[in-house]
């Protein structure tokens, strides 16, 4: 009897353990340092011009200032990094100042450092998407990634789900730090954007945010442009469908060998690819922009079975970096064009579709008739940002 009476005071004990543990206890962002990098006076933000007459840019009487983060992240393995972002911050000339909501930006592809948002000159003012969202009075959170910025000497992790959601959320968790150490109030809401890797990137982090940090970080609404959240349906027409351009087999081709890399799966290239690419490929993967085969006709009949067994590694990984399985509680916004050359349409409504099947009730599907994926980028952000000014009122 005594031992049982200690066993039933040692299982109160793990439930009122159990019962005071909070689902979502407030993480603790590491902010390595703060760098500003420039301030940008209302005359100067009033000289700078967009390059799409279909972006709408007013700096109204804002001011501009901007800042590089540095801050801790991790990689897949768990292992701490250092990663870096931008920040801008809106004020107005007149005190007091008003808060204004966060954004956080995911930039899309980038194939060089330099058009990561840490590898602008911003000595040199520019428009941008960021500077964009801050003029109409966000305070815009940009994101490098690993493989950009100070995190510049690993490899990035194309399209790899968990490197892509931490990184952005621990920049959202280092920027508030900033933030509330710089003495600048903000509204209780965040939004977050994102096109093509932004796109999933974006979607990414709110599900981990959801998942996670959701007192931390309070979404209002997330906007997602053309990304291939549906990655094993991604995949699976891609290999089996004629594709267009270089530039498409170029990035398949990264996320092949991210994926080969990341996960371990240290398989040759020959695995995946028939000759001459593979040798080609394995020279320098820049040869993949060298030529305009449809990259189902590069893939090897072998990796293309594997695709389609559910035990295969490769397909594992792709499970792995799938959206299309859990239940989205944040307003969210899917927006792709039909006619996207790159990542095809079908995978934008395969994954709303799943969405609004698991019972995600706030996920809208925004159809684009036409344009290509470099174009219907600027459709998407101008819809993006006018969603966003809706739902701040």
């Amino acid at each position: 009897m005594r031992y049982l009476f200690i066993a039933f005071c040692a299982c109160l004990y793990l439930l009122f353990l159990v019962a005071c543990t909070p689902d979502d206890p407030q993480p603790k962002p590491v902010l390595v340092s703060a760098t500003q990098l420039a301030d940008y006076s209302n005359a100067v933000l009033r000289q700078l011009t967009t390059t799409n007459d279909s972006l709408e840019y007013t700096p109204a009487d804002y001011r501009l200032t901007i800042y590089r983060l540095v801050y801790q992240t991790t990689l897949e393995d768990g292992s701490a990094v250092d990663a870096s972002g931008i920040v801008f911050v809106p004020s107005q000339p007149t005190p007091p100042q008003k808060p204004y909501p966060i954004l956080s930006y995911q930039h899309p592809t980038a194939f060089s450092n330099t058009e990561a948002p840490s590898g602008a000159n911003y000595g040199q003012p520019g428009f941008s998407y960021s500077l964009y969202f801050a003029t109409h009075g966000y305070i815009v959170v940009a994101p490098d990634y690993i493989g950009y910025g100070v995190a510049d000497k690993f490899s990035h992790r194309y399209e790899h789900r968990q490197t892509l959601a931490q990184a952005t959320v621990d920049m959202l968790l280092a920027a508030n730090a900033f933030l509330a150490q710089k003495g600048i109030s903000y509204t209780p809401q965040t939004f977050m954007v994102g096109y093509s890797e932004g796109g999933y990137a974006t979607l990414s982090a709110q599900k981990l945010i959801e998942e996670k940090y959701s007192s931390a970080i309070p979404l209002a609404g997330t906007s997602c442009g053309a990304g291939p959240y549906d990655m094993s349906g991604f995949f699976e027409y891609i290999t089996h469908n004629r594709t267009i351009g270089r530039v498409a087999n170029y990035i398949y081709t990264w996320q092949v060998l991210s994926y080969n890399r990341t996960y371990g799966l240290n398989k040759p290239l020959t695995y995946y690819f028939k000759s001459p690419y593979a040798e080609q490929i394995t020279e320098s993967l820049n040869n993949a922009w060298t030529t305009e085969t449809s990259f189902d006709a590069l893939c090897t009949d072998a990796f293309k079975a594997d695709l389609r067994n559910p035990t295969s590694a490769f397909a594992q990984a792709l499970a792995d970096d799938d959206l299309t399985n859990w239940t989205a509680q944040t307003p969210t916004r899917l927006i792709h064009s039909r006619e996207d050359d790159i990542i095809p349409f079908l995978t934008t409504e395969h994954t709303a579709a799943a969405l609004k099947q698991r019972g995600s009730k706030n996920v809208n599907l925004v159809t684009l008739p036409t344009g290509y994926h470099v174009v219907a980028e600027v459709s998407s952000i101008r819809r993006s940002l006018e969603w966003f000014q809706q739902l701040r009122q």
